[in-house]
């Protein structure tokens, strides 16, 4: 210190509230890896975040919104993939390319979505989260299969909402299965597999895959 004179302290920076929201929301995925959803409380939430339970309200009404919010986050996640079939062009190359996404989202956050899975029979609110997400992929299925009838690449005799249904929750049981419990299965194995299902039940007569 010379001339009798300080540097000014240098404020703390604070907290991006946008950083606070994805810390929360990775501590409450990291705990839902560990435990059932009904175990997981906002307390314990916080803790695991290193954040004060006043945050936590400054984010999220409640622990069910909590849950929708991490449900939403995935499902994005998801759907980003997804859409490389839902908004692409080359059927035969997007469906293996959409599935690729899938099961990479599936390997970071597949446990979670188990987790959810298995909680749904017992809790009103994460069955409501659960089925209006696997709902929404049925739905932007079924509107996708009926746009490729559309331009011939999919033929008139397939029912799109019953096939999207059928296709989605068999994507859902078998990626549940296979990467959503420890050890995971490898994800180009099941990538495969479910782009083998998918190609031949929607595009068999351009894949030249059975089934057409």
């Amino acid at each position: 210190m010379e001339g009798g004179t300080t540097e000014p302290r240098a404020r703390r920076p604070r907290h991006d509230p946008k950083e606070t929201e994805r810390e929360i929301l990775e501590a409450a995925e990291k705990l839902l890896r560990e435990r059932p959803f009904r175990e997981v409380t906002i307390p314990e939430v916080m803790r695991t975040a290193g954040l004060t339970r006043p945050a936590f309200y400054a984010h999220f009404r409640d622990r069910g919104d909590l849950l929708l919010r991490v449900v939403a986050h995935i499902g994005a996640l998801l759907f980003e993939m997804a859409d490389r079939w839902l908004e692409g062009d080359e059927p035969l190359s997007d469906i293996p390319a959409a599935l690729d996404g899938v099961a990479d989202v599936y390997i970071v956050h597949g446990p979670v979505l188990r987790a959810l899975a298995d909680a749904a029979p017992s809790d009103e609110v994460v069955e409501q989260a659960y089925r209006e997400l696997v709902q929404a992929f049925i739905d932007a299925t079924s509107e996708h299969i009926v746009a490729e009838q559309a331009l011939g690449r999919i033929r008139q005799s397939i029912d799109p909402g019953a096939i999207a249904r059928a296709l989605v929750w068999g994507n859902e049981r078998y990626l549940s299965e296979t990467l959503g419990r420890l050890p995971q299965a490898d994800p180009r194995v099941v990538a495969r597999t479910l782009s083998e299902i998918w190609l031949a039940t929607l595009y068999g007569e351009l894949s030249g895959a059975p089934g057409a």
